[in-house]
């Protein structure tokens, strides 16, 4: 048994049953390392207070070090939690991530999901909360600009980690990377 739990926080429409989780989470068993992935409220009309009340109900309970990974709409609720709730995590890792920019609440007219992006994080309240940050982000993403992956790193002072070829990390056959990224991370083999 690891000493670590990590809490996954799925993006835009997702659930424990998309993407990658469906993937990783056979791994992350064999492995010993506990986790947990909430399925978040609003499916093509969230709310960040639905979602944050959720991650907190499920990380609430966590007694060990806690890993964040945020994919997509994951990464903004990640750092909407870590804002809101000021826990102390070991870990949080940020794949295919969003800046901090308010315009990002504009995508599809404003309909899918602008409470996420009511207001400019102040980022220096979270790097303390954090021992490290970690950025995932190709440069081919379809969805988020590889751009906003590199500022948020930059203003985390968080590590990035590029790929050319991954596009937007949603396919199943990302999560070998992810687990990779994890396993490095928290130096679990």
């Amino acid at each position: 048994m690891h000493d670590v739990t990590i809490v996954f926080i799925h993006g835009y429409t997702a659930s424990h049953l998309a993407d990658w989780y469906p993937t990783i989470s056979p791994k992350l068993d064999a492995l010993g390392i506990p986790y947990v992935i909430p399925d978040l409220p609003g499916n093509e009309h969230p709310h960040a207070s639905e979602w944050l009340a959720t991650l907190h109900t499920a990380i609430s309970t966590i007694r060990t070090p806690i890993v964040l990974v945020g994919h997509s709409l994951g990464s903004r609720a990640a750092l909407l939690y870590l804002e809101k709730y000021r826990p102390n995590v070991k870990t949080v890792l940020l794949i295919a991530a969003f800046n901090n920019n308010t315009a990002n609440g504009k995508r599809n007219e404003g309909k899918s999901y602008p409470d996420f992006f009511d207001h400019t994080i102040d980022l220096t309240t979270l790097t303390p909360l954090v021992g490290e940050f970690v950025v995932m982000h190709s440069k081919d993403d379809d969805s988020i600009p590889y751009a906003q992956g590199v500022e948020i790193a930059k203003d985390l002072h968080a590590d990035l980690v590029t790929y050319e070829d991954r596009s937007h990390f949603s396919a199943p056959e990302n999560a070998p990377y992810i687990l990779k990224e994890l396993q490095k991370k928290l130096q679990i083999s």
